[in-house]
C-alpha cells in the first residue's frame, strides 16, 4: 500500500475521495446548511456525464472537470420543473493569495458558458423583441447557479484574502461602488462541523490527508 500511496499526488487523492456522492453531499449539507439533509446523494451527478440543457457540449464539460478539483450538478424536481445547481469544491494545500479572483473566474466561466449555450438557440429574431434579440436572451431566460467552496488543509492559518475587496486598494469614497466577490472558505484545522458521513468524521482533525488516503484505497 505504501508504494501505491507514494504514486498518488495529494490533489489526486483529494479528487478521488470527493468523487463519492455520499461524502460530497454530506460536506455541502454540513458547510451550507448546518447538517440539514438538503442535498441527497442520489440527486448528484458528475458534470462530465450530465447531458442537460445547461451543459450541452461534452468538450466544455470535460474542460470544466479538468480545471475544477471537484464539481457536481445537483438535479431536483420541483413544482416549477427541474432545478439545477452546480456545486464546486476546490482543495488547497497551500495559501493562494489570489484565490477570490480565481474562484470568481471559475464561477464566471460557468455562467458565461450557460449564456453562450442559451444564446446559440436564437438564430433569428422570430418570437423575440428587439432588446431580447440584441441580448440573445429572452427576459424570462434563467441560468443555473454555481456554489464554490474552497477547503484549505494546512495546519497554518489562512492569512490570504477571502473577498475581492481585500485584494484591492480602494479609495474610501469609492468603496460603496466597487462590486465585491466573496469566496466560501473552510479551514480543516479550525471548524466546528459535525458530519454525518463516517468517512468525513475526521475532517477537523490533524493529518486528515492520511485519513483520506486510507478511505480511497
Amino acid at each position: 500500500m505504501s508504494q501505491k500511496l507514494q504514486a498518488l499526488k495529494p490533489d489526486t487523492v483529494l479528487k478521488n475521495y470527493w468523487r463519492s456522492n455520499e461524502r460530497f453531499a454530506d460536506f455541502f449539507n454540513t458547510v451550507l446548511f448546518k447538517g440539514q439533509q438538503v442535498i441527497k446523494p442520489d440527486e448528484l451527478m458528475d458534470i462530465d456525464t450530465e447531458e442537460s440543457s445547461i451543459l450541452e457540449h461534452k468538450k466544455y464539460a470535460e474542460a470544466i472537470e479538468a480545471s475544477r478539483d471537484n464539481i457536481k450538478i445537483r438535479k431536483k424536481s420541483s413544482e416549477t420543473g427541474i432545478e439545477f445547481v452546480m456545486l464546486g469544491k476546490e482543495s488547497q494545500k497551500h495559501i493562494h493569495y489570489a484565490m477570490p479572483l480565481r474562484v470568481m473566474g471559475y464561477d464566471y466561466g460557468t455562467y458565461k458558458k450557460q449564456y453562450d449555450d442559451n444564446a446559440a438557440k436564437y438564430t433569428s429574431s422570430h418570437g423575440m423583441d428587439a432588446d431580447e434579440y440584441l441580448s440573445r436572451m429572452k427576459r424570462t431566460d434563467r441560468f443555473s447557479p454555481v456554489v464554490t467552496v474552497v477547503v484549505y488543509y494546512s495546519e497554518n492559518p489562512w492569512d490570504g484574502a477571502t473577498t475581492l475587496h481585500e485584494m484591492l486598494r480602494i479609495p474610501e469614497e469609492f468603496a460603496a461602488y466597487v462590486n465585491d466577490y466573496r469566496m466560501l472558505l473552510v479551514e480543516a484545522r479550525k471548524n466546528n462541523f459535525v458530519f454525518h458521513n463516517i468517512d468525513n468524521s475526521n475532517f477537523p482533525h490533524q493529518k486528515w490527508d492520511s485519513h483520506i488516503e486510507k478511505s480511497i484505497l
